[in-house]
């Protein structure tokens, strides 16, 4: 594998590894790899701010929209300073108070994040987890041909299934011809060649489902039916989660075909904060009560974000809650209120390469033959926002949704084995 593949699979590592209790001992293993997908996450959460001022804070941003553990968070920041992505670090005994960044190009950053997995000497359990998941990213695997593909230890075959598949990063299934191993990356970064072959091969149930999802994507799981549900459940498909006004988690499926490439590996980041953005205003569509908005008003809202003569909201008391899901993604910052003697705070969007193309790619794929010429007010925008402020990421929502639904995979099976017979995707 090369070095850019490596520092990848970390983050992909890390983000599997967070559907597991943080206290488990099949963790104990993958401190290495655990630690530098956390850098990962991390790293592309604060690219392109350049100063970190306030490292507390970010402390617990990461801790609960990343999964990096506070105990973590020094050794996380020390790892980037090695990296040379992280400068000028000011401490306070011993808490980091401040930092500059300097993190490159998402290319860039995984080789350099790679490299440094490689330079600390990772288990043998690492490499060869990091290895499976690299390897079946690309396409479905017999079992018993595993070792013998991805050059994984057979001994040590087992243990590292263990580890995959606790934590979704692989999932098994049962075939007429013996057991198959797949990743919900390969739906993931394959989405359009997923769904050619859910056209082909899947037959007529399958691809009125996935066709319907193309017409409207990010539709609430409960209402996209059980197919959809099946391949949410079976890691095929990107479902981002929040939490509607009663406090219950749904899950709003997406299946970005005709996208940047990029967008689906190196540039995960920017795709996770678009499909943030879309299940935040896809709940507020279909939970927002009163204050609901139709879909074409949706692309509005992000056109108003976009809207280089705007930039920021006038100050308002509930904008800390409305807007804290896009605060914690590193998407807009929370200015001082500009009255006089004013306690609220006015939501300022930062502009930088990655957020803007993250809000024009939510768009995207949310416009459907929609009209997105107009305006709407301050209001509709705060309302179309204030629901679904804590996020759950696709590979999260795996394990939530296996919870409810099982995998019906004889309606799967044709679409594997097809998949398993390109060789790559």
């Amino acid at each position: 594998m090369e070095r850019f593949e490596e520092g990848l699979r970390c983050q992909d590592v890390h983000s599997g590894l967070r559907n597991i209790d943080p206290n488990s001992a099949i963790l104990t293993p993958l401190t290495e790899t655990q630690k530098i997908g956390m850098a990962a996450s991390l790293a592309a959460l604060v690219r392109g701010q350049d100063v970190v001022s306030d490292a507390e804070s970010l402390r617990a941003v990461a801790a609960e929209q990343l999964d990096v553990s506070p105990y973590a968070f020094n050794d996380v920041i020390y790892s980037l300073e090695a990296a040379g992505f992280v400068t000028n670090i000011k401490r306070s005994s011993t808490r980091i108070v401040s930092f500059n960044e300097q993190v490159p190009i998402y290319r860039n950053m995984y080789e350099g994040l790679g490299t440094a997995w490689r330079d600390n000497a990772p288990t043998e359990l690492e490499q060869q987890v990091v290895g499976l998941v690299d390897g079946l990213a690309s396409a479905p695997i017999p079992v018993e041909e595993l070792s013998a593909r991805l050059g994984l230890d057979e001994a040590e075959l087992p243990q590292v299934l263990d580890v995959a598949t606790e934590s979704n990063l692989a999932r098994l299934v049962d075939m007429k011809d013996g057991r198959m191993a797949y990743s919900p990356f390969m739906g993931f970064e394959h989405p359009e060649a997923l769904a050619d072959l859910v056209a082909t091969h899947g037959g007529h149930e399958l691809a009125d489902a996935f066709a319907a999802l193309r017409g409207e994507q990010g539709m609430p799981l409960s209402r996209a039916g059980d197919v959809i549900g099946q391949a949410v459940a079976g890691g095929l498909l990107m479902a981002p989660s929040v939490d509607t006004s009663g406090g219950v988690a749904e899950s709003f499926p997406v299946l970005p075909y005709s996208v940047d490439t990029g967008l689906l590996r190196e540039r995960k980041p920017v795709l996770e904060k678009a499909l943030a953005v879309i299940a935040s205003l896809k709940c507020g569509e279909y939970y927002g009560g009163a204050t609901s908005l139709e879909r074409a008003q949706l692309v509005r809202v992000i056109n108003k974000w976009l809207d280089p003569n705007r930039g920021s909201l006038p100050p308002h008391s509930s904008h800390r809650r409305q807007y804290g899901l896009m605060h914690r993604m590193g998407m807009i910052r929370f200015d001082p209120d500009t009255m006089p003697g004013g306690s609220w705070v006015v939501p300022t969007f930062i502009d930088s390469t990655d957020n803007r193309a993250a809000l024009e790619l939510a768009r995207d794929l949310l416009t459907f033959g929609e009209s997105t010429g107009n305006r709407v007010g301050d209001d509709q925008a705060r309302a179309a926002l204030a629901l679904g402020s804590t996020y759950v990421s696709p590979m999260q929502t795996i394990g939530r949704v296996r919870e409810k639904k099982s995998m019906n995979v004889a309606q799967w099976e044709n679409v594997i084995s097809a998949a398993y017979g390109r060789a790559a995707l």
